[in-house]
């Protein structure tokens, strides 16, 4: 039993043609995960400060210090781990302040309608008191909806500055 040629050739096309999609599908499923894990870090970035700013008082014990700690699950954690630990958070704040940073900076370049997203952004994930899509709204003298709008494009930016050009959508 042969396959013919034209049978050979129509199924390596709907092979092909699978393959480019599945990768599609992955490459969508990537930026979706970049987008996700820029809205988790803002949505935490409240808590994540006063972690931070408490962990640096904390964080003074002398080096040599190797208290263990039993967790419920019985396992020993050294206080040098958890120090490790701390210290990435640290990092990871100074370098989500500095994305921010050099957020306003371009939004500044850019003019007043990127100067509103970034000052959404800030209003609703950074400021200390959180406010509405209304009362942002309101502050900016547009519709709930642009204000959403706004925050969506911050976002979008955000995830470009946290995670370089992986954080780009490309749409061809």
């Amino acid at each position: 039993m042969s396959i013919a040629q034209e049978q050979i050739a129509a199924i390596a096309e709907v092979a092909i043609a699978k393959f480019n999609e599945l990768q599609q599908e992955e490459k969508t499923n990537r930026l979706d995960r970049r987008l996700f894990n820029t809205r988790i870090l803002l949505k935490n970035y409240r808590h994540l400060k006063v972690y931070c700013n408490e962990m640096k008082e904390s964080m003074n014990l002398e080096d040599g210090e190797q208290e263990e700690i039993i967790t419920p699950d019985k396992e020993y954690l050294t206080l040098e781990s958890i120090k490790r630990s701390e210290a990435r958070t640290l990092a990871m704040m100074r370098f989500i302040d500095n994305m921010i940073k050099v957020y306003e900076m371009d939004c500044k370049h850019l003019g007043a309608e990127a100067v509103r997203r970034y000052e959404t952004l800030l209003h609703f994930y950074i400021n200390d008191e959180k406010m509405t899509y209304a009362e942002i709204a309101v502050l900016h003298n547009v519709s709930e909806r642009t204000a959403q709008r706004d925050l969506k494009e911050a976002i979008h930016s955000m995830s470009v500055l946290f995670f370089g050009t992986d954080g780009l959508r490309l749409q061809l």
